[in-house]
């Protein structure tokens, strides 16, 4: 004869069922709040537009930032510099809004005073988690790019 009373079997299935409905909703809930990062110089794709002046040699970046699915993310671009010399002020946009695991690139112009095929470029940026309005600021590093040639 078993020790356990079917009332008793019964009793402890009736508890385990809310812990498993609990569990299975968890993920549903659960959004990673880790800030969009760099993965290094191959995150970057640069190239020279054509001039745009005096003392202005055009490139465009695009950035394909490593993001953990989940919430969105608005990046702000708070410092560049290109082979030590801050060029922030010609950065054209600064701001990216909804970045997201499926939307993870930005692409931005700035203008320099030379026009290297290879130089050291500094980001910094600030990431706000759209959802919990946290930010996460000096992010970003320096990145010695190669091969820049002509868009």
């Amino acid at each position: 004869m078993s020790q356990y009373s079917r009332r008793t079997v019964v009793r402890g299935a009736a508890w385990s069922i809310p812990v498993v409905a609990v569990a299975a909703n968890a993920p549903a809930f659960a959004a990673s709040t880790d800030a969009p990062s760099i993965s290094g110089v191959l995150s970057f794709n640069v190239c020279k537009l054509a001039g745009a002046g005096q003392n202005c040699q055009s490139y465009r970046a695009t950035l394909t930032l490593t993001v953990q699915p989940g919430d969105p993310w608005t990046i702000d671009i708070t410092s560049l510099k290109a082979d030590g010399t801050d060029f922030f002020s010609t950065v054209d946009v600064k701001q990216f809004a909804n970045v997201t695991s499926s939307s993870n690139l930005i692409t931005f112009t700035f203008c320099t005073s030379k026009s290297p095929s290879q130089f050291k470029l500094t980001l910094g940026y600030t990431a706000t988690n759209q959802r919990t309005l946290v930010s996460t600021a000096n992010l970003g590093g320096s990145y010695d790019l190669t091969g820049v040639s002509n868009c």
